[in-house]
């Protein structure tokens, strides 16, 4: 899977570029490509369920890598779409409060 798009808010400048190029790079990573570390990276595989089990399940692996991977951000909101043939994400996400 390599089509999907990511929008933050509540972030902005220099953060919300970095942000973004992070969350491009974790998303754009197949989980266990990276030599260093296996678990970075998104594990798309899910996709390829029926769409109603493929969205819960790609929302789970997504929740659990933006925790681990760029915790400055959560999850708003991911919305799918159907793009010839494949399950496309649109994924917004909202920068955390700093305690």
């Amino acid at each position: 899977m390599e089509r999907y798009e990511v929008s933050i808010s509540d972030v902005c400048g220099e953060q919300a570029e970095e942000l973004k190029r992070n969350l491009t790079t974790l998303f754009g990573t197949r989980a266990g490509a990276q030599p260093a570390d296996r678990e970075f990276g998104i594990s798309w595989e899910c996709l390829d369920e029926m769409p109603e089990a493929a969205e819960s399940l790609f929302f789970l692996e997504a929740a659990k890598k933006v925790e681990r991977y760029e915790p400055r951000v959560r999850i708003h909101d991911i919305v799918f779409e159907q793009k010839e043939g494949m399950l496309v994400p649109h994924i917004y996400f909202k920068g955390k409060e700093e305690p």
